[in-house]
């Protein structure tokens, strides 16, 4: 019957906060977050009254990011204290309760002071020592990842029930890391930071090795000139040589038939005086041959000695301009 009447007088609390309240955010939600979080409340109101608290709660507190209105933040700290949060409950109902004062709204003063004072006696506490052997001028305690300044060190502080994690830094120094279980129902518990233990410090880097020059890549060796391929065949000096032989051979050969000639057409006229004309005729050819066969056999003597005389032996042949002659020269 208790939890029925607390919705009903929440949901009467909050159905006038709508008009009156104004965001306690600097940042103005613009109008579809506030329809998106009239939503979300009227969803957690629902929830709440059917008795589940949890996801009532999850409801209100996305209501109470997106539009956070006096009645929102009331209707959550009464959630939260159903949940059995009550280190949040306890800071949501004195929000709740300095935004009534400033509205004037002394039924939700009432409310929230009444509620306070039962929570009060219910909350958990988490006491962190720091010890002097374990205090530096630069130490950093944090408790869920928040900082915890000096004051409170040693003192109680009010959290929800559950798991929380207490750290302790400082510069050059290993951080510590404790978890701690809080019950609920007034459970205290404590943490004792231990002196910090010296960072270890880095590995200085291995001087990479000085880089090693390649060795210097043999140059080729030059390539060798090739020796110039063996003549084959005749060379032109002694190609001229046969030419040359060929000739003066040709000339002898020549001569030998033209002095043969010579010789019969000479047997062959026998008058030795004043003869008729047949004989005088044989005597003409048988000069005329006799001079061809002294020509081709001078000129087979030089084409056979010429030959002779490049084939054999190294010539030179040199032509002096504007004299018609043929300078040879040799040695065996």
């Amino acid at each position: 019957m208790r939890r029925v009447v607390l919705a009903l007088s929440l949901a009467g609390l909050c159905a006038s906060s709508t008009a009156l309240a104004q965001p306690s955010q600097s940042a103005q939600p613009s109008d579809q977050d506030k329809a998106l979080a009239g939503r979300l409340f009227d969803e957690g109101q629902a929830l709440f009254a059917q008795d589940k608290v949890p996801e009532a709660c999850r409801k209100l507190e996305e209501s109470r990011r997106l539009d956070p209105l006096p009645g929102t933040i009331l209707n959550l700290a009464a959630c939260h204290e159903r949940e059995g949060r009550m280190a949040s409950a306890m800071a949501e109902f004195r929000e709740a309760r300095a935004l009534a004062e400033r509205d004037h709204r002394g039924d939700r003063v009432g409310y929230a002071d009444e509620h306070l004072k039962a929570i009060e006696p219910k909350l958990s506490m988490l006491v962190i020592v720091v010890p002097p052997a374990a205090d530096l001028p630069d130490l950093t305690v944090l408790r869920d990842g928040v900082a915890i300044g000096r004051a409170v060190w040693g003192g109680k502080i009010p959290v929800d029930p559950g798991g929380h994690v207490v750290e302790a830094t400082a510069p050059h120094k290993q951080m510590r890391h404790v978890e701690v279980q809080v019950g609920p129902n007034a459970d205290v518990q404590t943490v004792t930071i231990a002196a910090l233990e010296d960072a270890t410090p880095a590995p200085a880097p291995t001087p990479s090795p000085a880089p090693v020059a390649p060795a210097p890549t043999p140059a080729a060796p030059a390539a060798e000139t090739p020796a110039p391929p063996a003549p084959t065949g005749l060379s032109t000096r002694r190609t001229w040589a046969l030419v040359s032989g060929g000739v003066g051979l040709a000339g002898v050969i020549a001569g030998s038939i033209a002095g043969a000639v010579a010789i019969e057409k000479h047997n062959s006229s026998t008058c030795t005086g004043p003869c008729g004309t047949q004989n005088d005729s044989l005597n003409k050819d048988a000069g005329t041959a006799a001079d061809i066969s002294t020509v081709s056999f001078a000129v087979g003597l030089v084409g056979l000695g010429l030959g002779a005389f490049l084939w054999f032996g190294d010539s030179s042949v040199s032509v002096s301009p504007g004299v018609a002659s043929l300078q040879l020269s040799g040695r065996f």
